[in-house]
């Protein structure tokens, strides 16, 4: 049961920081310079959603 929360929420991650990126990358296409935030946030949250997916999947 542990090991399927710790996917479960690494899944989570991985999704809401590939949509922040995209959303930040969509924004910085029309020039604002505010798209560095969600871009950043983003990449992070996907980073880390890969991380414990990988440490996971391990068990």
């Amino acid at each position: 049961m542990r090991i399927t929360a710790v996917i479960g929420f690494a899944l989570v991650a991985l999704l809401c920081g590939v949509a922040l990126l995209l959303l930040g990358v969509v924004d910085a296409g029309g020039g604002r310079v505010r798209a560095v935030l969600p871009i950043v946030i983003g990449s992070g949250l996907a980073a880390g959603g890969l991380l414990f997916l990988r440490k996971g999947l391990k068990r």
